[in-house]
């Protein structure tokens, strides 16, 4: 807590060892806690009473549940956070939980989580607490109005619903439109319009039509000079002197909002560090390997462009794309005399150039970023029919991702020349595409593929420039077996 005040903390637990756990980890948290352990229903009862801050309470006691806990706070009236924790708890009973009013639920092996979990549970309590302050002041009468409504810094205003007047404004009001109260009183909101979208005015005004009231609508606010603000508003209909009015609380939350680009933006920025560090490292992979100089960018691009034609989510095309430039990651484990060898592999050779997926795996697996592009630098080189490696995956098997890849990988891989054979025509490794379609490829991806193709999908790429040069070569299908 805060300034150093103790939280008091009562602990729903029969084992002595997992309580001092648990407070051993809010102490760990950064909390404060002055606790008491309960394991029966009249302990319970009795510390209930004293209003603890928070509770946190075993699911399954011997003479004692979790559920019936709750139960008991809330025949109290009581709103005090609660976090159930437990050693195992199904999916149905969590949500049971949840719906009978706990904050949250974590598993005893999961306690690293408890300090997020309590200062989220506190923060919501404490907003349920502003919000029960919010609707005991939207039942104010003219003879009601509290000091608090007077000195919140939300702009609260009261405007009757027959003529839509003004009535009633408080400091927070003046404060941030910049209009005195004379300004205001007994005119309409039009007159006095602090909207500065009128588009975002109307919205509240159908909302407050259909529902007879608005929660936490955004909008853009003006003051009298006409700067912007952006605020929070919510609206409800109330009653003062038996007319019926619209009480409005607008809070400012500019800073809020600024906060909230300026973190956006951190993140972008990061994205674009992370993006620009794979970028490079796949420039030095094709630096190492001078016969496929080039073939990163060209597949990843023409893999991304597929997988948009297929209908895939952009969230995936992102780890699609990392996994593209990274596909070959795993020959930085392979040595330069198997990688850099002019003519054919031995047998032992291939058996070593082979283990490159696996490499893959254990470069990228520690990096969490990277973990959900590991789909193609693992898995490209798995066929369809289960004879690929490292895992013999079969079909569906196959991540989507790795299928997409593997077509225009071939696909690159052919057409480009290479020290010991000039690359294939398009038509013959098209024709070999068509050919393994079903043995090493998707068949419906192949289908996708070449009908992309036939529209010229990527004739833009550099795959394209790589098609004039090699139009004379003998048939793929001749020489690939």
């Amino acid at each position: 807590m805060s300034n150093g005040i103790p939280l008091n903390v009562l602990v729903l637990e029969d084992q002595p060892a997992d309580a001092e756990l648990i407070l051993y980890e809010m102490k760990r948290s950064g909390y404060h806690c002055v606790s008491t352990r309960v394991d029966t229903q009249n302990e319970y009862l009795r510390a209930i009473d004293k209003i603890p801050d928070i509770i946190l309470a075993d699911y399954s006691l011997p003479q004692f549940t979790a559920m019936q806990a709750l139960r008991l706070l809330q025949e109290r009236g009581y709103d005090i956070p609660f976090i159930v924790i437990t050693g195992t708890i199904s999916e149905e009973a969590a949500v049971e939980t949840m719906k009978q009013g706990a904050a949250d639920y974590l598993l005893k092996d999961r306690l690293g989580r408890l300090g997020q979990a309590v200062e989220r549970a506190l923060q919501q309590k404490a907003l349920r607490d502003q919000k029960r302050k919010a609707d005991e002041a939207l039942r104010l009468s003219e003879d009601k109005f509290s000091k608090a409504f007077r000195i919140s810094p939300d702009a609260i205003s009261i405007t009757r619903l027959s003529d839509g007047n003004y009535i009633e404004v408080n400091e927070g009001f003046i404060h941030l439109t910049g209009y005195k109260p004379e300004e205001v009183l007994g005119k309409t909101s039009l007159e006095v319009n602090i909207w500065l979208n009128m588009d975002e005015y109307q919205n509240f005004v159908i909302s407050m039509q259909l529902h007879n009231q608005v929660n936490n609508m955004e909008g853009v606010f003006k003051n009298k000079q006409g700067k912007g603000w952006i605020g929070l508003i919510s609206a409800r209909i109330i009653e003062v002197n038996h007319e019926p009015c619209i009480i409005s609380i607008i809070r400012d939350i500019t800073e809020r909002k600024r906060a909230e680009i300026e973190l956006q933006r951190a993140h972008e920025h990061l994205a674009e560090a992370y993006d620009e560090t794979i970028e490079g490292w796949s420039r030095v992979l094709d630096l190492r390997d001078k016969e496929t100089e080039g073939h990163t960018q060209r597949v990843t691009e023409a893999a991304v462009r597929l997988a948009r034609a297929l209908g895939v989510n952009e969230d995936d095309i992102v780890h699609l794309r990392r996994g593209a430039l990274l596909h070959d990651i795993g020959k930085m484990g392979v040595s330069d005399r198997i990688l850099q060898k002019p003519g054919a592999l031995t047998d032992e050779e291939w058996e070593e150039m082979r283990k490159h997926p696996e490499y893959a795996l254990q470069m990228l697996y520690p990096i969490s970023y990277l973990r959900p592009a590991l789909d193609i630098p693992y898995c490209h080189h798995e066929r369809w029919d289960g004879s690929g490696y490292p895992r013999g995956l079969k079909g569906e098997e196959i991540p989507l991702a790795a299928r997409i890849f593997s077509i225009v990988d071939v696909w690159d891989a052919l057409l480009s020349n290479r020290p010991y054979r000039r690359g294939c025509t398009e038509e013959s490794v098209l024709e070999y595409i068509r050919k393994y379609s079903g043995i090493y490829f998707d068949p419906k991806l192949v289908e996708a593929f070449i009908e992309l193709h036939n529209k010229g999908a990527f004739r833009d790429t550099r795959i394209a420039q790589l098609v004039s040069g090699n139009q004379n070569s003998d048939s793929v299908l001749n020489r690939v077996p």
